[in-house]
């Protein structure tokens, strides 16, 4: 059927390229329409037509095909435009059908799932770590200096007054090594808090040399076994010649190297992880004169040697749930610690809320808030005081604050033990809003991309309480 009804267009326009060539060229109209459809009537015509006028034949066939160009032409411009307004009449109905759907998406679509996460505290399932406790001492007890620290894979050390260090010496170092875990601890060459030589030991018989400088740390293998005997008393000893060392224990020759690149202003003990250490004397004296720089058995503590070597130095803080409440006992006075938890999935929202309620129990004027920490390690900390003065802080992987905003001051000074409603809203474009009680205090405008932790901090002696905690999407 459609290639009769093809066939029937053709026709037509063949027929009206006769009828206009009829029209230019006179006669044998009654045999073109009796003949139209076949070929040598048409050579007739064109031939006969030539011969009737003072036009070549060629100059007809000329002719004919400028003719039948124009009429291909217009048959193509008439269905070009019948197909654009087929065109335009679908357009109109799709748009009009996309219209209808959206409306009706509009009024019967599912309200978004927006994520949320709320901790109060009521349950054991709590994300926060709880009956987390830390402590650190040192003390004098039975003529020993002992050092005792409960806390995992950090190190701790004190130093001795400061000394002028002659060009060859030797210092030496007796040490009791009583509970915990076989970490590293002995000896350290000071010469600031950023550059410092470690002799170390540890109690399955392994020894040690590391140095620091500034944010280079070089730590050497623990390839040198050096005792299997099942004493926990061991003896260090340094011999310096030169700027250069022989290191022993119990007698035993560990390694020989050089110094650190640096000066030393301090000798000092130091220790590692979970463990109690106590030390019993440290000496350092001078090889050229035998006069003795350092000659210390802490027997009998006078308050000048408590003093110069910094013993009553301690801190702890526990973390614990209590009557349905997050409780941060802090007695470190110079330093926070947080308590952190995953979020059941990292989060790449662009808006978002995090909140928390806290109260102030007891203690200093230090800041306590939440903070939530991004995947690659950076730390947003938004605090408050007991005085209604409040910050933002971001803190980098290496716990050196980068950013810091002024102080400012609430108006919501507690009055005793008062509730505190904190939240950190984003707003989108990397921007943060600080609300205090639901009023806004800061504005700061930070890059970040996914959150993978929120938390909880407080920073110096004081015990802080906290409830309902919550992360929402918006």
């Amino acid at each position: 059927m459609a290639n009769s009804k093809s066939r029937e267009e053709k026709e037509k326009l063949e027929q009206r390229i006769l009828e206009r060539l009829k029209k230019q060229v006179f006669d044998k109209d009654e045999e073109l329409k009796n003949h139209q459809n076949d070929q040598s009537v048409r050579e007739a015509t064109k031939e006969a037509l030539a011969e009737m006028t003072s036009l070549e034949k060629e100059d007809v066939d000329k002719l004919y095909q400028k003719i039948k160009k124009e009429e291909f032409e217009k048959a193509k411009r008439e269905e070009s435009s019948k197909k654009t307004k087929r065109n335009t009449l679908y357009l109109v109905l799709f748009v009009f059908g996309l219209i209808g759907i959206s409306t009706a998406y509009y009024f019967l679509r599912p309200a978004p799932i927006l994520f949320s996460y709320t901790e109060d505290f009521e349950t054991e399932s709590s994300i926060f770590v709880n009956d987390e406790s830390y402590s650190y001492k040192k003390m004098i007890e039975n003529g020993e200096l002992v050092y005792e620290s409960n806390i995992d894979e950090w190190c701790y050390w004190n130093s001795s007054p400061k000394i002028v260090f002659p060009k060859n010496y030797t210092i030496t170092v007796k040490s009791n090594w009583k509970t915990g875990s076989y970490a590293m601890y002995g000896l350290s060459l000071i010469n600031n808090n950023e550059n410092y030589m470690i002799f170390s030991l540890d109690k399955e018989g392994k020894a040690n040399v590391s140095v620091r400088h500034y944010n280079k740390y070089t730590d050497n293998d623990w390839n040198y076994k050096v005792f299997t005997d099942k004493s926990n008393n061991h003896t260090q000893r340094i011999e310096v010649k030169e700027g250069k060392y022989d290191y022993y224990i119990d007698d035993k020759f560990v390694r020989k190297g050089n110094l650190a690149p640096f000066s030393f202003n301090y000798v000092g003990f130091r220790l590692c992880d979970h463990q109690t250490i106590g030390f019993e004397q440290v000496s350092v004296i001078n090889n050229d004169t035998g006069e003795y720089i350092i000659q210390e058995s802490f027997d009998n503590p006078s308050s000048e040697l408590l003093s110069d070597w910094d013993i009553d130095s301690k801190f702890s803080y526990r973390f614990e749930t209590k009557d349905g409440k997050f409780l941060m006992n802090h007695s470190d006075e110079d330093y926070c610690h947080r308590a952190e938890a995953f979020l059941p999935t990292v989060r790449e929202d662009e808006k978002w809320e995090l909140s928390a309620d806290v109260t102030w129990k007891e203690g200093g004027q230090k800041d306590f808030g939440l903070l939530f920490i991004a995947d690659y390690g950076e730390v947003g900390e938004f605090m408050i005081t007991n005085t209604g003065k409040a910050v933002f802080k971001l803190v980098g992987t290496d716990y050196k604050v980068t950013h810091e905003s002024k102080y400012v001051t609430t108006g919501l000074v507690s009055k005793g033990k008062e509730t505190y409603r904190l939240s950190i809203k984003s707003v989108g474009d990397n921007k943060l809003e600080l609300f205090v009680n639901d009023k806004k205090v800061l504005n700061e405008k930070i890059y970040f991309t996914k959150i993978e932790k929120i938390g909880l901090i407080t920073c110096g002696e004081q015990t802080i309480e906290f409830d309902n905690v919550r992360y929402e999407e918006k």
